[in-house]
């Protein structure tokens, strides 16, 4: 740790390349280091996890750096300009930034939405990667790819979401369940918002890698949202069953929740998987702020409605706030 401490101090008076440089060469540095320290270990899966986390906790950690003042506007304006990023709705100047993590869990201008409960809005500024209707285990993730429902939603690898299960978890008669997935990329905007009112029952907490989930990454790798960090949001809103499940990736310090502030992913787990009953439920409003990912990552979405009308498109650009869908 005090060498990557060091490497990145320094680093602050380097230029934007050594930046870049000595930041993946301190990942790289987190990386062996730990190779030296579980080499003997012979659980390849739980290693790969542990790896990944262990880099995503340094990279964490470093993101939370101070930086000088005089070097904030113009490397804040250096990533937005490689990642697209949004400046007209930023509160604040670059230069009030102190660290990376500030500037990428960035507060904005507030924004109008539709408080009509039959829309849905986005909940957060992402990118839409798919939507269908969940008929079976095997929704759509990307185009040409499927993600195991009953895996991602329990953390069990052999549960799987039969046509019976998922008939049975529906509130109301002649509904069916969609599923809808919004991606969030570095540049964007990293807090996530309800989508509509949500009566909170239920969270469950699986520990896992902290894997790419670009669509690229998850394109070609197999299991990449049923074996990544996630936290499972169960509940109900106005028109029957509603899941947010918010997935962790590679590099993403942590995802938080404004109503619990004791919650924390990526640490060091005592646990692979947290199951929290809510008693009585959590009634959450339609736009409020639910948290933030410390970084870029994915919010997937299940919920129930006898009729749909979708307002997106796959690969569509959208801001919180947005109306997705129409429901009935």
């Amino acid at each position: 740790m005090q060498i990557l401490e060091s490497a990145l101090k320094k680093a602050v008076g380097l230029g934007y390349m050594k930046w870049g440089l000595i930041f993946g060469l301190a990942n790289g540095m987190a990386v062996y280091s730990y190779y030296r320290e579980n080499r003997n270990k012979y659980d390849v899966e739980a290693y790969q996890q542990s790896v990944t986390r262990y880099v995503s906790y340094q990279s964490g950690k470093m993101a939370e750096t101070y930086i000088p003042k005089w070097l904030r506007s113009p490397l804040f304006s250096l990533f937005g300009y490689v990642y697209d990023v949004n400046y007209d709705d930023m509160l604040e100047p670059l230069e009030n930034y102190e660290n990376f993590q500030q500037f990428f869990t960035r507060k904005i201008k507030s924004r109008e939405f539709d408080k009509n409960v039959n829309k849905l809005i986005v909940p957060a500024d992402s990118k839409v990667l798919s939507f269908c209707e969940v008929k079976d285990d095997s929704p759509i993730l990307v185009k040409n790819v499927h993600y195991k429902l009953g895996y991602f939603l329990t953390g069990q690898e052999t549960f799987e979401m039969t046509p019976k299960i998922l008939e049975d978890a529906r509130k109301r008669k002649n509904t069916k369940l969609y599923s809808v997935i919004f991606y969030l990329a570095p540049g964007d905007y990293h807090r996530y918002h309800l989508p509509s009112d949500f009566q909170l029952k239920s969270r469950s907490h699986i520990v896992g890698h902290l894997a790419p989930v670009k669509i690229s990454y998850i394109s070609s790798t197999p299991k990449v949202y049923e074996t990544n960090e996630r936290v499972a949001l169960f509940g109900t809103y106005n028109f029957g069953l509603m899941s947010i499940v918010l997935v962790g990736a590679t590099n993403v310090g942590s995802m938080t929740l404004n109503y619990d502030k004791e919650f924390q992913t990526n640490q060091k787990a005592q646990e692979l998987f947290v199951y929290k009953h809510y008693d009585p439920t959590i009634s959450l409003r339609k736009g409020d702020e639910l948290g933030m990912f410390r970084l870029g990552s994915t919010v997937v979405m299940m919920f129930e409605a006898e009729n749909v009308k979708w307002n997106i498109e796959e690969g569509q650009k959208c801001k919180w706030g947005d109306v997705f869908a129409e429901v009935s």
